[in-house]
């Protein structure tokens, strides 16, 4: 056994003394401060272990006793866990110096286990010389007849039964055929020859030096030197990846650099191994740390004549975004033996040119500032945001010439939509998601107007349904400059008038300064006055001319029916509704509210009648109630309040001038009935049914004509909805035994409802009970509807 010793100079951070395999020994390094920096670059194994020196030796060894037919059981080396990787000196360094852990460029390429195969069918280099151990399967037909496969001995000699043994060590895979037809020519003629080769024979190396796992393994005959760099022949944490060495007979015959395949694709002086090779890994050379955002940022090693400029090329990072006035440099000072660091400020271009990184340099680059030096942002309620350049003098009207300035993109998509008369047909031309989206089919629905009809019937879209403000109504009083004040480093508001600003007031045209971000809004993102909000009104039912009206700031009702010209002669004052989105939204609010509490009600009066069921009909019975209040549950979820603000109108009313005096907003609905001829008497009565309108009769009157209450009904809790969204009941009578309806006229389209008795009948108490909770949200009229469904 011969034993070399090689000495190489290398890092000053690679001198500490080795322990086993080449690691630095961790006994001489203070664990309690070093244990947290264990994590593993690329999955690497996370368990802690020594060199495998001589673990490979048994495989090496059975490698080299292949004879005859029992080589063909010889399997290719099994995959072994690689030591872990321990964290170097420089590494923890530069941890502690910067808070990242940083890992030497190249380690994220290195496998994670010592396998080194060829796959069976992998196709063989043509100049592939054969060597022992080889698998060969060779055909011959014609005047002999031979289909065997046959292992190179040790001797190199490749036994054929009933033909021969020739010797094929060293023919190169081209020139098998040829070779072993040569060969059998020789005994026999007319026959014809295939050889192929099956399984590869393996090659015992060395591994020696700075490795991750000195010691001899056993690769694949076609392993090259670059390819078991990568697996078996790794750097350890203070190997080369720039100085691997390739050892034949004594005498170095290739230097390999792994970053000059990593960077440029280049495998310079890469060679194929033979048994006996050793590979070499040298000690690492200088390293210097790049600390910058991004990947990028590893340890790389320097050749001598290298700088700032190869580190950057090799690391790929994209040097468009570095900042050019500063980089920093942190390098060892020597001549203080006190403070043996000092860091060093030089701009992006020296440091390019004439910085001399040294061992232990620790680089830091800063991605560039976002800072404009000509800038002026505008954002908001504004057809372009963007950034302008700014010059000197200018001023807000330079920065907004003009209203063209102020119109919205979706302006003109909402254009755009008018003309899309069958939306649905789009939706149902594109069934792909992701074209829909490409397509933008979701513009078809900005208006927000969707008309439905009964459930799973859709109304065909009239073209009134599309008229709306387009255009978001700016607010003209107040705009903003946000401007950075440099002295304090807090940010100021300049409020000023949009308006005025424009006209060129020079209290309100006011200068900019470059940085400064100007603001238009809405009206609804900083909501105006409603006395200067314009609004557009839809007018339907029983006037002259119905349709959509612009008002302007602060008409009413009033003003609205003039413009749509006037009363129709049938019109019904007394009946006239008036819709508003935000009123149907606080509405659907106070459903979502009482629908929870009437569930919790119900749960309990079900629970209730189920403890109380002493009978299997009482069950059933229970049974059945449950099941008809959760249908009733569900008709109220499926009711959608419309909005409607109940109008203080006289039921006699015949003129505009009698109308309140109510200021309409944007999106109101005012709809006036023609007169009803009708009255409708609902509920616990001998006969339910609309009867026709007669001046001057009562309440009572009509109850007269269903028939009277019946038996279960509740007389002293009948109640009656007028036309106009009021409610009049029995309960509101001031004297004692005396209902509130008692001598009360019925008005047109009145509907007169009889409740069952309370307490004689649970579930509809219950369901009662529920109905009074809706007519405190507004939704009264519909919980009657379910009830009576």
């Amino acid at each position: 056994m011969v034993c070399v010793v090689l000495v190489a100079s290398g890092s000053v951070f690679a001198q500490a003394p080795l322990g086993l395999a080449g690691f630095v020994n961790d006994q001489q390094l203070n664990r309690s401060n070093t244990d947290r920096f264990n994590a593993q670059p690329n999955n690497l194994p996370a368990n802690a272990g020594a060199g495998l020196v001589g673990k490979a030796n048994s495989e090496a060894n059975s490698a080299n006793n292949i004879d005859g037919q029992g080589a063909e059981e010889m399997q290719q080396p099994q995959a072994q866990p690689l030591p872990n990787r321990p964290l170097s000196l420089f590494q923890r360094f530069v941890f502690e110096n910067t808070g990242k852990l940083l890992y030497p460029f190249g380690t994220s390429a290195l496998k994670a286990d010592l396998k080194q195969t060829q796959a069976e069918n992998a196709p063989v280099s043509a100049d592939y010389e054969i060597s022992a151990g080889d698998q060969i399967l060779v055909r011959v037909w014609g005047a002999i007849d031979v289909n065997h496969t046959a292992v190179v001995d040790r001797d190199g000699q490749l036994t054929i039964p009933s033909v021969g043994t020739f010797p094929v060590a060293g023919v190169r895979a081209r020139n098998l055929d040829q070779f072993l037809t040569a060969e059998i020519s020789k005994y026999y003629k007319n026959f014809n020859l295939s050889a192929t080769l099956g399984k590869l024979s393996g090659v015992s190396i060395y591994v020696a030096g700075q490795a991750l796992a000195p010691g001899m393994h056993t690769v694949s005959s076609t392993s090259t030197l670059a390819s078991v760099v990568f697996s078996v022949a790794q750097p350890g944490v203070n190997g080369s990846f720039r100085n691997v060495q390739l050892k034949r007979g004594g005498v170095t015959v290739a230097t390999f650099d792994l970053y000059d395949l990593l960077r440029k694709g280049e495998l310079n002086d890469d060679r194929k191994l033979r048994a006996g090779d050793v590979i070499f890994i040298g000690q690492a050379g200088a390293r210097v740390a790049l600390n910058v955002a991004g990947p990028s940022a590893a340890i790389f090693e320097l050749k001598p004549s290298e700088g700032l400029s190869d580190i950057l090329d090799i690391s790929g990072i994209d040097r468009t975004l570095l900042r050019q006035d500063s980089v920093l440099i942190e390098g060892f000072n020597p001549d203080n033996f006190k403070a043996p660091r000092a860091v060093e400020q030089l701009s992006y271009s020296r440091a390019l040119n004439q910085a001399a990184l040294k061992d232990g340099d620790i680089v830091t680059l800063f991605q560039t500032r976002r800072e404009f030096t000509n800038a002026v942002t505008l954002k908001g309620n504004v057809a372009t945001p963007a950034r302008y350049p700014h010059f000197e003098g200018m001023r807000i009207a330079d920065l907004i010439p003009n209203t063209d300035a102020l119109i919205q993109d979706s302006y003109f998509k909402k254009k755009g939509a008018l003309v899309q008369f069958n939306k649905d047909d789009a939706e149902r031309s594109v069934k792909d998601p992701t074209l829909k989206s490409q397509l933008n089919i979701d513009d078809s629905k900005l208006f927000n107007k969707t008309d439905q009809g009964e459930e799973g019937e859709q109304k065909i879209e009239v073209v009134e349904d599309t008229i709306s403000n387009m255009l978001s109504q700016i607010n003209w009083d107040y705009a903003v400059i946000e401007r950075l004040d440099r002295q304090e480093l807090q940010t100021r508001l300049i409020p000023f008038n949009l308006r005025k600003a424009m006209a060129g007031d020079p209290n309100q045209n006011l200068q900019l300064q470059a940085g400064d971000v100007v603001t238009v809004f809405s009206a609804n993102d900083a909501q105006i006055p409603r006395s200067r909000q314009t609004a557009l009104i839809k007018v339907t039912g029983e006037v002259k001319a119905p349709g959509y009206y612009q008002i302007a700031p602060g008409e009413s009702l009033r003003d609205v029916i003039v413009k749509a010209g006037g009363l129709a002669e049938d019109a019904y004052l007394f009946g006239t509704k008036l819709t508003r989105r935000s009123i149907a939204v606080e509405q659907e609010q106070q459903k979502q509210k009482a629908l929870e509490q009437a569930e919790r009600m119900l749960v309990s009066a079900q629970a209730s009648n189920a403890a109380s069921a002493i009978s299997a009909g009482d069950a059933a019975n229970a049974q059945k109630q449950a099941q008809i209040q959760g249908a009733y549950l569900e008709r109220l979820r499926k009711m959608k309040p419309e909005g409607r603000v109940v109008l203080d109108i006289k039921p006699d009313a015949q003129g505009i001038a009698e109308l309140p005096p109510l200021a309409l907003i944007d999106g109101d609905v005012v709809s006036i009935p023609s007169l009803p001829g009708q009255v409708a008497v609902l509920g616990s009565v001998y006969s339910q049914g609309v009867y026709a309108f007669e001046s001057g009769n009562t309440v009572f009157d009509y109850l007269g004509l269903a028939g009277g209450a019946a038996k279960g009904a509740d007389d002293g809790s009948i109640f009656v909805i007028r036309a106009n969204g009021t409610v009049n009941s029995a309960q509101q009578g001031w004297l004692p035994f005396v209902s509130g309806l008692y001598g009360k006229r019925a008005l047109p389209g009145d509907a007169i409802y009889v409740p069952e008795d309370f307490e004689r009948v649970s579930l509809t108490k219950t369901l009662i009970d529920i109905s009074q909770i809706f007519y405190q949200v507004g939704l009264g009229a519909a919980a009657v509807n379910a009830i009576r469904d």
